[in-house]
């Protein structure tokens, strides 16, 4: 007998929506998005991935199957599809709820060279990195993702040892996270940061500025498992976590 994906959906999305999804209930999604994914699938069964994908925050995805089924003729549909495309637009796969069982293993890198940093071609006194993986909260993360900028007349030379050392204590600040999430920002989410939480951190954005007064600064944009549908913005000042806020 053919599996009722739809009935499979209302059910389990009537336990995720309750609250906050549970960890039980992401784990139930998720399943039911991998067998969805895996299956020859009807047209109804596109309309229920797509529903899935939108529960997880895949808005881009979403909107791209249900585009590809979609009853022009139906008004409800194009209603529907309407939302999902500006939602693709606004957050496209950005923020997802995370699958726990796919924790990412924390890395500790070498340290890096003075010459693995690169002058930038646009930008006065910015430096990139653009040969060497970079470890930032214990993950790889993308090669262009990170930006260096020196202020007040501040040279690259004097301060590369220095940034090179924070760049590596970054990727191994699991405790210091924890301990500021728990103690500035539970009463706010309701929720409390542990290892699973550091594991699944995703970075967008991470920029590194050397103050005019020579001080070293990082801000940082992650999404993270509570506040799914924002960015999680972290600023350090000398290996001090000094603030987080949601912003989105």
């Amino acid at each position: 007998m053919e599996r009722n994906f739809a009935k499979d959906f209302i059910e389990i999305a009537s336990e995720f929506k309750r609250a906050k999804p549970s960890k039980d209930s992401i784990i139930k999604m998720y399943d039911l998005l991998y067998d969805l994914e895996s299956a020859t699938r009807t047209k109804n069964d596109d309309i229920t991935l797509a529903n899935v994908y939108s529960m997880l925050g895949f808005h881009l995805s979403a909107y791209k199957v249900l585009k590809s089924v979609a009853d022009l003729s139906d008004k409800k549909v194009v209603a529907k599809l309407y939302v999902m495309e500006e939602k693709s637009q606004s957050h496209g796969n950005r923020y997802i709820i995370k699958d726990f069982r796919k924790k990412q293993q924390e890395k500790i890198l070498s340290k890096l060279l003075p010459t693995d940093f690169v002058a930038s071609e646009t930008n006065e006194n910015q430096y990139l990195i653009t040969s060497k993986e970079i470890c930032v909260f214990g993950k790889i993360i993308e090669k262009d993702t990170i930006t260096i900028s020196l202020y007040g007349g501040n040279q690259f030379d004097t301060y590369a040892e220095k940034i090179i050392d924070f760049i590596f204590w970054l990727g191994t600040c699991k405790k210091e996270l924890i301990k500021f999430y728990n103690k500035n920002m539970s009463d706010f989410t309701g929720d409390e940061a542990n290892g699973e939480w550091y594991h699944t951190l995703e970075i967008y954005n991470f920029n590194i500025s050397v103050t005019e007064n020579g001080k070293l600064c990082a801000e940082i944009s992650v999404g993270d498992i509570f506040v799914s549908d924002h960015t999680l913005e972290i600023e350090i000042v000398e290996r001090k976590v000094i603030n987080m806020n949601y912003d989105g």
